[in-house]
């Protein structure tokens, strides 16, 4: 057989390749389930499955309980590991590198999937199952709990994991260069400034109707063009009470000079209405276990680290 990748679209050679019995049972690491996954992964009594079936991944409804109770019912034996973030499949004769969930979002991604017969592939492929740490037997004391878990938890709308549609990119501008942590005040426009600010504005900065907006006030701009805010700009709401950090809204049109209010502006900004606020405890304990142990949460200030601003992001799943 040799090698073969298959993209963007690998689940059909992958469910094939599980249909076909070779030398001993299968072994399939695949981080995270949905309901679908019994019909992506066609295992039999004697197989093994490991997910990441911890508390966080079906708290964000991306391994089900349901799919669990399913293989454990066939006879499966069922593991999870919290640190587990790839697709492995060992179907005796071959071994397969690919998506990390089987799920329907899976099927809409663009994935790929890397299968071959290489006897140095498949040796380190079980070698890697075999040394992986922190593994618990998942059975039906297990399966209460994760349920009860997953009842309160939300799905997380992640490319290939909690999203049934394929996901556009057009929301944050790429890549993301300018992003600013700022107190920033709500601010309602009247009648008057949205005419007079709708003549001024190009067509090009409109913004998205795809998108909720909302208008924030900026009462001192600052003398500094570096800080000043532009459209394009990715803006991180701190709370007024400094306990809160609010999801990246962009910079869509402004500044707006307000009438009558002196070196005040305003600006509107493009945001979504499924990511929430977090604590800015909790976003600072992620930030340092990610290597930002001081990221100033609480101070107004322009990010300039790259590698700060994608660890922010990533608080949203962005």
């Amino acid at each position: 057989m040799g090698t073969t990748l298959h993209a963007p679209h690998p689940w059909p050679h992958i469910t094939a390749a599980l249909r076909g019995r070779g030398p001993g049972p299968h072994r399939v690491a695949i981080a995270y389930l949905d309901h679908t996954a019994p019909d992506l992964l066609p295992l039999r009594a004697g197989d093994q499955l490991i997910v990441n079936a911890a508390r966080p991944a079906v708290r964000a409804h991306a391994t089900s309980p349901t799919a669990l109770a399913h293989f454990l019912n066939a006879g499966v034996r069922v593991l999870s590991t919290p640190n587990l973030h790839t697709g492995l499949i060992i179907t005796g004769n071959r071994v397969i590198v690919g998506p990390a969930s089987a799920s329907i979002s899976s099927t809409v991604a663009d994935e790929t999937a890397l299968i071959t017969d290489d006897p140095n592939a498949i040796g380190a492929a079980h070698t890697f199952l075999d040394d992986l740490a922190d593994t618990v037997v998942v059975d039906e004391v297990f399966l209460d709990s994760a349920t009860a878990i997953w009842q309160l938890g939300r799905v997380v709308p992640l490319v290939g994991i909690g999203s049934r549609t394929r996901t556009g990119h057009d929301f944050l501008p790429t890549p993301v260069r300018r992003m600013f942590l700022r107190h920033l005040s709500d601010y309602t426009p009247t009648d008057d400034d949205e005419t007079l600010w709708a003549a001024t504005s190009s067509s090009g900065n409109r913004p998205d109707p795809r998108y909720h907006t909302t208008w924030i006030r900026q009462s001192t701009p600052g003398p500094d063009h570096r800080t000043r805010l532009q459209p394009g700009d990715v803006i991180l709401r701190i709370s007024d009470d400094d306990t809160r950090l609010h999801p990246p809204a962009v910079v869509a049109t402004g500044p707006h000079r307000i009438p009558h209010a002196r070196s005040a502006v305003a600006y509107r900004l493009r945001v979504r209405t499924d990511l929430d606020p977090i604590s800015i405890a909790d976003a600072a304990r992620s930030l340092a276990e990610h290597g930002h142990p001081n990221p100033r949460l609480h101070n107004d200030h322009r990010v300039i680290s790259p590698s700060l601003r994608a660890a922010l992001l990533r608080l949203w799943n962005l």
